[in-house]
C-alpha cells in the first residue's frame, strides 16, 4: 500500500503489521477487561482517578514486559511478522521502553492518591512494611494472614518494581561492557516471576475478576516460557551448528575474515542473512559470548565465511583465532536479500563493512538476467574487502552488474542521492538495498523516497544488539 505526494511516498508491507496488531491487542485487552469492572463513568475525583491510573498502567505495562521477552527469543515466526529480525529487535526496544514507563506509573500514581492527605502513606507504598510476624504468612487461620499475605504481595511488588526499571533501564539506555549487560539480561525473567507472585497474591482487581486474573497470569506465563526458552533452555530447543576454523586473514586494514567448515551439517541459509556466533579459543580475551555477524559466503559454498571489522575490544581480538578453534553457529536470521526481487533493476549501497551481506548476494546472482549498481562507499582505498573477487564475480555477470566504488576521502563527501542519481539515473523504478552505519542509511532513505522510491522497495540492515 502506498499514498503519494509531491515530495515523497510512502509505503508499507500489511504483513509486517501483523506483530503490531497482535502487540496493540495483547496490551489492550487488560484494559478492556478493567473497564468492565470499573465503568469509567463511576470514576471521578482526584484518589480515585490516581488509583485507577496506576492499576491500568500497572496492568498494560506487566503485559508489554511480557511481550518483550517474547519478542527477545529469535523466533522465526516473529521474523516473519516484523519483516526481519533486526526490526523485531528494534520493537523489542520500543516495547521494552513502553513498558518501562507504565511501570513506572503504576507505583507512582498508585502513591499521588494519598499525596493530598497523608504523605506517609504516599510513601508506604514504595517502601516494604507490615511483613511480620512472618509465620502469619504460613498460617492461614493466624489473624494477621491476611494483612501479613497483602504486605507480601506488595513487597514482592515493590522489587519486581525497582528490578524490571533498573533491568530495562541497563537494556535499554546504560552503556556498559557487552559481557556485563548480557549477564544482567538474564535477571530479567526473575523480576517477571517476582511481579507475577505480586499479582497472584495481591488483592486487586485481578482478584476480583477471574476473566482479568486469567488473562494476566497467562501473559506472565508466556513471559516466563519466553524467557527460559531464551536465557535458561536455548542449548536444548534452539538449533546449533558446529564448525571449525580453516582459517583467518586480515582484510581491508582492520578487518578479519575467518572461513570455517561444519563438523557435521552445514548450515542452510539465503545470501544477505546473518548469524550468531560464538568463538571457542585458547585466547582468554575472546569469551565465548554469542555475537552477530553477517554471513559473506554463497550458500552454495561448502564453508562459511564471516568478515568482521574490529569495532571493539572483542572484535578487536577476533584475529588471534587459529586454524582449528570451534565455532558454534546459530540462524541464520534476516530477510535482507534480492531473492524476491528478480525484475526490477535494483541499487545496492554498502558502507564500509556494511558491503559484507553484498559480498554472499553478489556471489549468489544468477549468470543473467538481473541488473545492479553495487555502490561500494568506504573512506579511505586500504578499507576496501575482496576487490578482486567483487569484480570477479561481477564479471561473470556482465553486463547487468556494475560496481561502483565511492571513496569518500577522494570525493572530499560522502555518498548522496544526487551522485547515485547522476550514476544511476532515474530512481523511481528502482529496488533499493542499503547497509552501512545508521545515520547514513536515513539519510539515504529519505533521498530515495523523495525521488518517488516507496519505502516498501527500500531494503536496510539495521541490525545491532544494542
Amino acid at each position: 500500500m502506498s499514498f503519494k505526494n509531491k515530495k515523497s511516498t510512502l509505503s508499507f508491507q500489511p504483513e509486517h503489521l501483523i506483530g503490531w496488531a497482535v502487540i496493540v491487542i495483547l496490551s489492550v485487552l487488560p484494559l478492556v477487561f478493567w473497564v468492565k469492572l470499573n465503568p469509567l463513568n463511576e470514576i471521578s475525583g482526584f484518589t480515585p482517578i490516581m488509583l485507577a491510573v496506576g492499576k491500568v498502567t500497572g496492568l498494560v505495562g506487566t503485559v508489554l514486559y511480557a511481550l518483550s521477552l517474547v519478542l527477545s527469543t529469535r523466533l522465526k515466526l516473529l521474523e516473519s511478522s516484523f519483516g526481519g529480525l533486526n526490526r523485531v529487535y528494534i520493537v523489542h526496544h520500543i516495547v521494552g521502553g513502553l513498558s518501562l514507563v507504565f511501570l513506572t506509573f503504576h507505583p507512582l500514581f498508585l502513591a499521588l492518591r494519598y499525596v493530598t492527605f497523608n504523605i506517609h502513606e504516599a510513601a508506604l507504598v514504595l517502601v516494604p512494611n507490615g511483613l511480620y510476624p512472618v509465620r502469619a504468612l504460613f498460617d492461614s487461620n493466624h489473624l494477621t494472614h491476611e494483612a501479613v499475605l497483602q504486605q507480601w504481595a506488595t513487597f514482592f511488588g515493590i522489587i519486581a518494581f525497582w528490578g524490571m526499571v533498573i533491568l530495562l533501564l541497563i537494556t535499554l539506555f546504560i552503556k556498559i561492557p557487552y559481557k556485563m549487560w548480557l549477564f544482567t539480561h538474564k535477571f530479567l525473567g526473575v523480576a517477571f516471576l517476582i511481579s507475577g507472585l505480586h499479582i497472584f497474591f495481591i488483592q486487586s482487581d485481578t482478584s476480583a475478576m477471574g476473566a482479568l486474573k486469567i488473562y494476566m497470569l497467562t501473559m506472565i506465563g508466556i513471559g516466563l516460557i519466553a524467557y527460559s526458552y531464551k536465557t535458561l533452555l536455548s542449548t536444548i530447543f534452539v538449533r546449533h551448528y558446529s564448525y571449525i576454523i580453516a582459517s583467518t586473514k586480515v582484510v581491508g586494514g582492520n578487518s578479519v575474515q575467518i572461513n570455517m567448515y561444519a563438523t557435521k551439517q552445514l548450515m542452510p541459509f539465503k545470501a544477505g542473512q546473518f548469524v550468531f556466533a560464538r568463538f571457542h579459543s585458547h585466547v582468554k580475551t575472546i569469551n565465548k559470548e554469542w555475537h552477530p555477524f553477517t554471513i559473506s559466503s554463497s550458500p552454495q559454498d561448502n564453508t562459511l565465511e564471516l568478515t568482521i571489522k574490529a569495532l571493539g575490544d572483542y572484535t578487536n581480538n577476533l584475529v588471534q583465532l587459529a586454524p582449528g578453534d570451534l565455532v558454534d553457529v546459530e540462524g541464520a536470521y534476516g530477510r535482507f536479500g534480492f531473492t524476491s526481487t528478480y525484475d526490477r533493476p535494483q541499487i545496492w549501497i554498502g558502507a564500509g563493512i556494511g558491503i559484507t551481506p553484498f559480498l554472499s548476494m553478489l556471489k549468489d546472482l544468477p549468470t543473467s538476467g538481473m541488473t545492479i549498481d553495487l555502490y561500494y562507499c568506504v573512506k579511505t582505498v586500504y578499507e576496501i574487502i575482496d576487490w578482486d573477487k567483487i569484480n570477479q564475480h561481477a564479471g561473470a555477470r556482465s553486463p547487468g552488474v556494475r560496481i561502483i566504488p565511492f571513496v569518500s576521502s577522494m570525493q572530499h563527501r560522502h555518498i548522496d542521492i544526487d551522485y547515485i542519481r547522476a550514476t544511476s539515473g532515474e530512481l523511481s523504478d528502482k529496488e533499493v538495498y542499503i547497509c552501512g552505519p545508521p545515520e547514513m542509511m536515513a539519510e539515504l532513505k529519505q533521498g530515495f523516497r523523495q525521488h518517488g522510491v516507496p519505502a516498501v522497495r527500500i531494503h536496510t540492515e539495521e541490525f545491532g544488539m544494542r
